[in-house]
């Protein structure tokens, strides 16, 4: 009797399990209104689950009304639905928003950054424009790994040199720039305003789409394009500053000058220089080639002010401006109507050199304007047929320099080893057709060298770079 009543029992708790599950089937979709194989479904807190089949559709036995449903598959937003009295669930997939979603510039196009595998290196056109350099190349030094940005020289307007992944070759080095589906040799010309993204091709992947040329990577720059839908923007975008010498190399005064020359002398066994002879007699160009002794007459000039507690000329100071401006401005319009879409620019750039500003009026300026669009010219109810567009900028640009090479063609240079007995100007009327009213040189010193504030304005004054440049 016992053992009839624990089977009675047994199956009577069978019934009531079988009673309590209860079977829901479904199919999944995206938002294309496509199903999607593979889908995990899973009741939530165990480890029942079921994948969908080719037609997005499954079949899954739960506990109860009170279980929770839970549909994931990669690159789609997870999803729990509550089974409730529900038998049949329909459920839509939604993309997963997320960096995967982002495009990337690749080739003469876009791509989805899911889909690129390759070494890319990505700055947007908001940051570059947030540092405020002269180049928008400038901007990317330090914050683009990999790649190597040094600036020609310190001259305004002077360029950057770029290395992608180190010096591959004894030759030239230089990537390959694409601005906008053209190739370029540098993007110097163009204003960080109106640049929408920078894109740095590292790896040896982007030959298989430009070929040898880009042996030494690939830097694709997008420009600023209007936006469907979106009504006419006008942005402006500027900045003012002021640009000061960090260190100044620290040079000797008069005193100083004589005292280690002379220290040298004894050092050697020789007397020491006759100092006043060499500065008041020395100059016999002069004194040969002119009348009035000129010659005499200027080093008494400058003896005269050592002995009254003269320090001498420094060349680097005299050389330096202060408070160099630099100041730039730009203006964008972007819009987009039904069947066009436009981006135009102008933008205006002026740096005053540190070294040489007051003396030469050194610097760099440059004039930026650019127009893109896109026109439908045909097109029927789902396709545009006929799409014409054009990417145009026009840049002019002037920079007056200074030498800035080697140490035989390099101002600063020169100051720094010119002895500092000269002044910085000697007003003689007799000598001022050949100096400009700078002072000569102190022959009896040293004759081979000259004024080098002279020299720079000599060189440079009336020198203007100039250039322009369409794309």
């Amino acid at each position: 009797m016992k053992r009839r009543n624990l089977v009675l029992i047994f199956c009577l708790l069978i019934g009531l399990t079988s009673y309590a599950q209860q079977s829901v089937n479904g199919v999944v979709n995206d938002t294309n209104n496509e199903p999607v194989p593979g889908l995990t479904v899973m009741e939530k807190g165990t480890q029942n689950g079921v994948i969908t089949d080719m037609d997005g559709r499954f079949t899954i036995e739960v506990e109860d009304q009170s279980s929770i449903l839970v549909f994931s598959f990669v690159g789609m937003r997870t999803q729990e639905i509550e089974v409730g009295t529900q038998t049949q669930i329909s459920v839509v997939m939604l993309d997963y928003l997320s960096d995967l979603d982002e495009v990337v510039v690749i080739g003469y196009g876009v791509q989805r950054k899911a889909l690129v595998t390759g070494a890319n290196v990505n700055v947007s056109g908001e940051k570059i424009a947030e540092l405020n350099t002269t180049t928008a190349m400038e901007a990317l030094q330090g914050i683009a790994p990999g790649v190597q940005i040094t600036r020609n020289n310190g001259s305004p307007g002077a360029g950057t040199k770029v290395t992608i992944r180190g010096m591959g070759t004894i030759g030239d080095a230089a990537p390959l720039y694409i601005v906008d589906g053209v190739a370029a040799s540098n993007i110097n010309h163009l204003n960080a305003s109106d640049i929408e993204a920078i894109d740095v091709l590292k790896d040896a992947a982007s030959a298989a789409i430009y070929g040898s040329r880009a042996a030494n990577g690939v830097i694709l720059v997008t420009t600023k394009r209007g936006v469907k839908g979106r009504k006419a923007q006008v942005t402006y975008d500027g900045y003012y500053g002021v640009q000061n010498l960090y260190k100044k190399p620290t040079v000797l005064d008069a005193q100083e000058y004589m005292y280690i020359f002379n220290e040298a002398r004894l050092n050697d066994g020789a007397a020491p220089y006759n100092w006043e002879n060499m500065i008041v007699n020395g100059n016999t160009y002069f004194d040969g080639n002119y009348p009035g002794n000129l010659g005499q007459a200027y080093g008494q000039h400058v003896w005269d002010k050592l002995q009254s507690g003269w320090k001498g000329t420094d060349w680097v100071d005299e050389m330096i401006k202060d408070n160099a401006q630099m100041q730039s401005h730009s203006v964008n319009i972007s819009g987009a109507s039904d069947d066009i879409v436009y981006a135009m620019g102008f933008s205006y750039l002026n740096q005053s050199g540190i070294v040489g500003g007051d003396i030469t009026d050194a610097g760099y300026r440059r004039m930026t304007a650019r127009l893109n669009t896109e026109m439908v010219l045909f097109k029927n109810e789902k396709h545009n047929i006929v799409t014409v567009g054009e990417n145009f900028t026009y840049t002019n640009t002037k920079n007056r320099t200074i030498a800035a090479g080697d140490i035989y063609w390099n101002d600063l240079h020169n100051a720094i080893i010119t002895n500092p007995f000269m002044p910085q100007e000697y007003d003689m009327q007799s000598l001022n057709r050949l100096t400009m009213g700078y002072s000569p040189t102190l022959e009896g010193v040293d004759r081979n060298q000259h004024n080098p504030i002279a020299t720079m304005y000599d060189r440079h004054n009336n020198s203007w770079g100039k250039g322009n440049t369409v794309r």
